[in-house]
């Protein structure tokens, strides 16, 4: 080897080294580590349908994926790919997404990602790192919340393989998940982390409509069991909102700190003794503002990250007469928009003069 490949050669492994020791050289090194540790473990599905170590269930799970995604293609014009064609079995763990908000305001800490953009949350393989996250947020001023994910998008970068731990979902819960995730990976617009997940959301959530609405054995009993889910979901996502605008009330009256603190717990507390009194039909929304739960400023600030917009999706929705493939290709162009559209753009504002094309 020449001496000067190799001094370039020596360069690149000192920088690599010292960017290894930075913050975000040690970010990179654990999510590319449980990235790796995903993908090197994933297996044809096909393959993994022969494994002995997996019961009947498990393999019916494993041929739904299929028909989930052919689904997702056919029927609401998702981006055709080789995601969730693979699992890795073994895989149980769960990413850890860690946010942050001051404590008197719903300023969301921000973190910057290539590609991807700027997004209200940064995640995690390990507990332990997500938790040493929230700390040095916390030490410096920020409330945080720490919530796991048992599934993300890697937006088409690599094919995405199934979990181990998906195979224990139900099947609705499977449909939406996927769903949402396809969704990713066929509209997302660099920089606008809200719109992106609320339309992921919505998106995932059409879809499984519809995708239960076949008449396929089985799907009118999730039909029904679904119903359910949808009261509590409805009165869950209107308290939640009705809440955050109460907050955001408090803390844009001007008051001291001291006196938006004491405002501020009082309507905490009070809004977890009218939730619990509300009539549920299940116990997991009935669960979800007991005292144990976090209640505070990120946790409400995501909640809005994943909920918001839903009238505008169905406004769009409306004007394409109802037609989930047209409306996709629509929102397809809205990338190209925002390079065209400067900083003051607005996914909102493109999305809503969107319309089909005339006939």
């Amino acid at each position: 080897m020449k001496r000067w490949a190799r001094n370039i050669g020596l360069l690149l492994l000192v920088g690599l080294l010292v960017f290894a020791a930075t913050p975000a050289g040690r970010y990179l090194l654990q999510a590319a580590r449980g990235q790796a540790t995903l993908m090197l473990g994933a297996e044809p599905i096909a393959r993994a349908l022969a494994r002995p170590d997996l019961d009947e269930e498990q393999r019916r799970k494993l041929r739904l994926v299929g028909e989930i995604k052919a689904f997702g293609e056919r029927h609401v014009g998702l981006e055709p790919s080789d995601n969730y064609s693979r699992i890795n079995v073994e895989f149980d763990q769960v990413v850890w997404n860690v946010s942050a908000c001051p404590p008197d305001r719903f300023d969301s800490h921000v973190y910057r990602y290539p590609i991807v953009g700027a997004l209200p949350y940064i995640g995690f393989f390990s507990r332990d790192a997500a938790d040493a996250e929230a700390a040095t947020l916390q030490a410096l001023g920020w409330e945080t919340w720490v919530r796991s994910a048992g599934a993300y998008s890697t937006l088409g970068w690599f094919e995405d393989p199934l979990w181990g731990s998906m195979l224990e979902w139900g099947d609705a819960r499977l449909a939406n998940t996927i769903l949402h995730e396809l969704a990713h990976a066929t509209v997302w617009v660099p920089g606008h982390g809200k719109f992106n997940e609320s339309l992921a959301t919505f998106i995932g959530d059409e879809a499984e409509e519809r995708w239960l609405a076949e008449p396929v054995d089985g799907r009118a009993e999730l039909r029904r069991t679904k119903r359910g889910r949808e009261v509590d979901g409805a009165q869950y996502r209107e308290f939640l909102h009705e809440l955050y605008a109460q907050l955001d009330g408090v803390y844009s009256a001007g008051f001291g700190a001291d006196d938006t603190q004491q405002l501020r717990d009082a309507v905490v507390a009070d809004a977890r003794v009218r939730y619990a009194a509300l009539p549920w039909e299940g116990e997991g929304y009935a669960r979800a503002l007991r005292p144990e739960r976090v209640l505070n400023n990120p946790r409400l600030k995501q909640f809005r990250v994943y909920h918001t917009g839903e009238d505008a999706f169905d406004a769009a929705l409306q004007r394409f007469d109802g037609d989930l493939p047209a409306l996709l290709v629509a929102l397809r162009t809205l990338p190209r928009l925002k390079r065209k559209g400067g900083r003051d753009w607005d996914p909102y504002e493109a999305m809503d003069a969107l319309a089909p094309p005339p006939v």
